[in-house]
Protein backbone atom coordinates (compact mmCIF):
# COMPACT_ATOMS: atom_id res chain seq x y z
CA UNK A 1 0.00 0.00 0.00
CA UNK A 2 2.94 2.35 0.70
CA UNK A 3 3.99 2.15 -2.97
CA UNK A 4 0.48 3.04 -4.14
CA UNK A 5 0.16 5.92 -1.66
CA UNK A 6 3.62 7.31 -2.43
CA UNK A 7 2.91 7.56 -6.15
CA UNK A 8 -0.83 8.36 -5.82
CA UNK A 9 -1.67 5.34 -7.96
CA UNK A 10 -5.09 4.44 -6.59
CA UNK A 11 -8.03 6.46 -7.89
CA UNK A 12 -9.21 9.33 -5.71
CA UNK A 13 -12.74 8.01 -6.38
CA UNK A 14 -12.05 4.92 -4.25
CA UNK A 15 -12.68 5.09 -0.49
CA UNK A 16 -12.67 1.39 0.40
CA UNK A 17 -9.80 -0.29 2.32
CA UNK A 18 -7.70 2.89 2.32
CA UNK A 19 -5.93 4.75 5.11
CA UNK A 20 -7.79 7.89 6.16
CA UNK A 21 -10.90 6.90 4.19
CA UNK A 22 -14.05 5.13 5.29
CA UNK A 23 -17.78 4.73 4.76
CA UNK A 24 -18.14 8.11 6.45
CA UNK A 25 -15.81 9.94 4.04
CA UNK A 26 -17.49 8.29 1.08
CA UNK A 27 -20.98 9.24 2.27
CA UNK A 28 -19.93 12.78 3.23
CA UNK A 29 -18.50 13.45 -0.24
CA UNK A 30 -21.49 11.98 -2.05
CA UNK A 31 -24.11 13.75 0.07
CA UNK A 32 -22.24 17.05 -0.25
CA UNK A 33 -22.28 16.76 -4.07
CA UNK A 34 -25.97 15.89 -4.12
CA UNK A 35 -26.93 18.59 -1.61
CA UNK A 36 -25.25 21.31 -3.65
CA UNK A 37 -27.19 20.27 -6.75
CA UNK A 38 -30.56 20.06 -5.00
CA UNK A 39 -30.05 23.35 -3.12
CA UNK A 40 -29.65 25.02 -6.51
CA UNK A 41 -32.97 23.50 -7.61
CA UNK A 42 -31.14 20.96 -9.72
CA UNK A 43 -31.79 17.36 -10.67
CA UNK A 44 -29.34 14.47 -10.54
CA UNK A 45 -29.75 10.89 -11.74
CA UNK A 46 -27.84 8.17 -9.91
CA UNK A 47 -27.06 4.69 -11.17
CA UNK A 48 -26.43 2.45 -8.16
CA UNK A 49 -24.40 -0.52 -9.41
CA UNK A 50 -23.53 -3.88 -7.91
CA UNK A 51 -20.81 -6.30 -8.97
CA UNK A 52 -21.66 -9.98 -9.09
CA UNK A 53 -19.26 -12.06 -6.94
CA UNK A 54 -16.76 -9.22 -7.29
CA UNK A 55 -13.82 -10.62 -5.33
CA UNK A 56 -14.30 -14.15 -6.69
CA UNK A 57 -14.06 -13.49 -10.43
CA UNK A 58 -10.91 -11.35 -10.75
CA UNK A 59 -8.81 -13.11 -13.43
CA UNK A 60 -5.28 -13.69 -12.15
CA UNK A 61 -3.42 -13.16 -15.44
CA UNK A 62 -5.01 -9.77 -16.03
CA UNK A 63 -4.48 -8.72 -12.44
CA UNK A 64 -0.76 -9.52 -12.64
CA UNK A 65 -0.57 -7.57 -15.90
CA UNK A 66 -2.14 -4.54 -14.22
CA UNK A 67 0.26 -4.81 -11.29
CA UNK A 68 3.23 -4.87 -13.65
CA UNK A 69 1.88 -1.81 -15.46
CA UNK A 70 1.69 -0.02 -12.08
CA UNK A 71 5.31 -0.80 -11.22
CA UNK A 72 4.87 -4.04 -9.26
CA UNK A 73 7.37 -6.14 -11.22
CA UNK A 74 9.98 -8.89 -11.00
CA UNK A 75 10.19 -10.71 -7.66
CA UNK A 76 7.23 -8.89 -6.11
CA UNK A 77 5.00 -9.71 -9.06
CA UNK A 78 6.10 -13.35 -8.96
CA UNK A 79 5.48 -13.49 -5.20
CA UNK A 80 1.91 -12.26 -5.74
CA UNK A 81 1.49 -14.83 -8.51
CA UNK A 82 2.54 -17.54 -6.04
CA UNK A 83 0.12 -16.09 -3.47
CA UNK A 84 -2.75 -16.45 -5.96
CA UNK A 85 -1.75 -19.79 -7.49
CA UNK A 86 -2.42 -23.40 -6.51
CA UNK A 87 -5.42 -22.61 -4.35
CA UNK A 88 -8.30 -25.04 -3.97
CA UNK A 89 -11.78 -24.88 -2.53
CA UNK A 90 -14.22 -27.39 -1.09
CA UNK A 91 -17.53 -27.42 0.74
CA UNK A 92 -18.10 -29.05 4.14
CA UNK A 93 -21.66 -29.89 5.25
CA UNK A 94 -22.36 -31.82 8.45
CA UNK A 95 -18.74 -32.87 8.62
CA UNK A 96 -18.72 -34.27 5.07
CA UNK A 97 -16.33 -32.61 2.60
CA UNK A 98 -16.68 -32.35 -1.16
CA UNK A 99 -13.80 -33.03 -3.53
CA UNK A 100 -11.39 -30.09 -3.73
CA UNK A 101 -11.50 -28.04 -6.92
CA UNK A 102 -8.77 -25.70 -8.24
CA UNK A 103 -9.38 -21.94 -8.09
CA UNK A 104 -8.39 -20.04 -11.23
CA UNK A 105 -9.79 -16.61 -10.41
CA UNK A 106 -10.54 -14.32 -7.51
CA UNK A 107 -8.57 -12.66 -4.73
CA UNK A 108 -8.51 -14.42 -1.34
CA UNK A 109 -10.92 -12.81 1.10
CA UNK A 110 -9.98 -12.67 4.75
CA UNK A 111 -6.41 -11.72 3.84
CA UNK A 112 -4.65 -8.36 4.11
CA UNK A 113 -3.53 -8.42 0.48
CA UNK A 114 -6.79 -9.57 -1.14
CA UNK A 115 -8.74 -6.28 -0.84
CA UNK A 116 -5.76 -4.26 -2.12
CA UNK A 117 -5.46 -6.50 -5.18
CA UNK A 118 -9.15 -5.97 -5.88
CA UNK A 119 -8.73 -2.18 -5.66
CA UNK A 120 -5.88 -2.40 -8.15
CA UNK A 121 -7.97 -4.44 -10.55
CA UNK A 122 -10.88 -1.98 -10.73
CA UNK A 123 -8.68 1.12 -10.40
CA UNK A 124 -9.05 2.21 -14.04
CA UNK A 125 -12.85 1.98 -14.01
CA UNK A 126 -13.46 5.73 -13.40
CA UNK A 127 -11.29 6.58 -16.42
CA UNK A 128 -13.90 5.29 -18.85
CA UNK A 129 -16.75 7.60 -17.79
CA UNK A 130 -17.37 11.36 -17.96
CA UNK A 131 -20.02 11.42 -15.23
CA UNK A 132 -19.15 11.49 -11.53
CA UNK A 133 -18.40 8.14 -9.95
CA UNK A 134 -17.74 7.08 -6.36
CA UNK A 135 -16.50 3.68 -5.25
CA UNK A 136 -16.28 1.96 -1.90
CA UNK A 137 -14.54 -1.34 -2.69
CA UNK A 138 -17.09 -3.04 -4.98
CA UNK A 139 -19.95 -0.59 -4.25
CA UNK A 140 -20.30 1.84 -7.13
CA UNK A 141 -22.46 4.91 -7.72
CA UNK A 142 -22.44 6.72 -11.07
CA UNK A 143 -24.25 10.07 -11.14
CA UNK A 144 -24.77 13.15 -13.29
CA UNK A 145 -26.58 16.45 -13.00
CA UNK A 146 -29.46 16.49 -15.48
CA UNK A 147 -30.30 19.76 -17.21
CA UNK A 148 -31.65 18.33 -20.47
CA UNK A 149 -32.30 15.09 -22.31
CA UNK A 150 -28.74 15.22 -23.66
CA UNK A 151 -27.46 14.79 -20.08
CA UNK A 152 -29.59 11.65 -19.80
CA UNK A 153 -28.08 10.42 -23.06
CA UNK A 154 -24.58 11.09 -21.74
CA UNK A 155 -25.29 9.19 -18.52
CA UNK A 156 -26.54 6.28 -20.62
CA UNK A 157 -23.31 6.43 -22.64
CA UNK A 158 -21.34 6.12 -19.42
CA UNK A 159 -23.44 3.14 -18.33
CA UNK A 160 -22.66 1.59 -21.73
CA UNK A 161 -18.97 2.31 -21.18
CA UNK A 162 -19.07 0.48 -17.85
CA UNK A 163 -20.72 -2.48 -19.58
CA UNK A 164 -17.86 -2.45 -22.09
CA UNK A 165 -15.37 -2.26 -19.22
CA UNK A 166 -16.86 -5.30 -17.48
CA UNK A 167 -16.63 -7.30 -20.70
CA UNK A 168 -13.05 -6.24 -21.41
CA UNK A 169 -11.89 -7.07 -17.88
CA UNK A 170 -14.05 -10.18 -17.33
CA UNK A 171 -16.05 -8.75 -14.44
CA UNK A 172 -19.84 -8.82 -14.10
CA UNK A 173 -22.44 -6.39 -12.86
CA UNK A 174 -25.49 -7.95 -11.25
CA UNK A 175 -28.11 -6.22 -13.37
CA UNK A 176 -30.94 -7.29 -11.07
CA UNK A 177 -29.27 -5.30 -8.28
CA UNK A 178 -28.49 -2.17 -10.31
CA UNK A 179 -30.98 0.68 -9.90
CA UNK A 180 -31.72 4.25 -10.96
CA UNK A 181 -32.61 6.98 -8.48
CA UNK A 182 -33.71 10.45 -9.59
CA UNK A 183 -32.97 13.12 -6.98
CA UNK A 184 -34.72 16.46 -7.30
CA UNK A 185 -37.35 18.73 -5.80
CA UNK A 186 -38.66 19.62 -9.26
CA UNK A 187 -42.10 18.56 -10.46
CA UNK A 188 -41.27 18.15 -14.14
CA UNK A 189 -38.08 16.32 -15.05
CA UNK A 190 -36.86 14.29 -18.06
CA UNK A 191 -38.30 10.80 -17.68
CA UNK A 192 -35.47 8.88 -19.29
CA UNK A 193 -35.33 5.09 -19.21
CA UNK A 194 -31.84 3.73 -18.59
CA UNK A 195 -30.60 0.27 -19.48
CA UNK A 196 -27.67 -2.09 -19.10
CA UNK A 197 -27.45 -4.15 -22.23
CA UNK A 198 -30.95 -5.48 -22.86
CA UNK A 199 -32.03 -4.97 -19.23
CA UNK A 200 -34.06 -1.89 -18.28
CA UNK A 201 -32.86 -0.52 -14.94
CA UNK A 202 -35.54 -0.27 -12.28
CA UNK A 203 -36.14 3.16 -10.73
CA UNK A 204 -36.28 3.32 -6.92
CA UNK A 205 -37.23 6.04 -4.43
CA UNK A 206 -35.14 4.60 -1.60
CA UNK A 207 -32.05 2.41 -1.50
CA UNK A 208 -29.65 1.26 1.24
CA UNK A 209 -26.08 2.42 0.74
CA UNK A 210 -23.18 1.90 3.16
CA UNK A 211 -25.45 1.64 6.17
CA UNK A 212 -27.81 4.52 5.40
CA UNK A 213 -31.05 4.75 3.46
CA UNK A 214 -30.72 7.10 0.49
CA UNK A 215 -33.97 8.77 -0.56
CA UNK A 216 -34.80 10.48 -3.83
CA UNK A 217 -35.61 13.75 -2.02
CA UNK A 218 -32.38 13.51 0.01
CA UNK A 219 -34.22 13.55 3.32
CA UNK A 220 -33.49 11.10 6.10
CA UNK A 221 -36.96 10.28 7.45
CA UNK A 222 -36.93 6.69 6.19
CA UNK A 223 -33.42 6.10 7.51
CA UNK A 224 -34.33 7.55 10.93
CA UNK A 225 -37.54 5.50 11.15
CA UNK A 226 -35.68 2.30 10.31
CA UNK A 227 -32.98 3.08 12.88
CA UNK A 228 -35.64 3.68 15.56
CA UNK A 229 -37.33 0.35 14.76
CA UNK A 230 -34.02 -1.48 15.08
CA UNK A 231 -33.52 0.02 18.54
CA UNK A 232 -36.97 -0.98 19.84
Amino acid sequence: MTHFDKYSILSDKQHGFRRGRSCETQLAGLVDDLTQILENRGHVDLCIMDFSKAFDVVPHRRLLMKLEHLGIRHNTNRWIEDFLSNRTQNVIIDGESSTSSPVFSGVPQGTVLGPLLFLVYINNLPDCVASDVRMFADDLILYRQINSHSDCDNLQKDINSLCNWETAWQMRFNKSKCFIMRMTHKKNIPNHEYSMGDSILQEVKHHPYLGVELSSDLTWSKHINQSVKQCQ
